[in-house]
């Protein structure tokens, strides 16, 4: 499974929002605010954060995306 990175905040926001990748590695240097941030939102509808080698991975497998309204 191929794995996207992302390289700020808002394009990892954007990745996940459109569910097309199901590994996604937060490759900048991410602050804890963003993180739990991240990590509230995302976790409670089911991605996973994880610590890879050198950044985090958001691992979206089983994930559903919210329909816009």
């Amino acid at each position: 499974m191929n794995t996207v990175k992302a390289i700020n905040h808002q394009q990892a926001e954007t990745l996940i929002r459109s569910g097309s990748a199901k590994k996604i590695e937060l490759a900048y240097d991410i602050d804890s605010d963003d993180f739990f941030q991240l990590a509230s939102l995302w976790c409670d509808q089911g991605a996973k954060i994880s610590k890879g080698k050198k950044h985090f991975i958001v691992s979206l497998k089983g994930f559903r995306i919210p329909p816009n309204e």
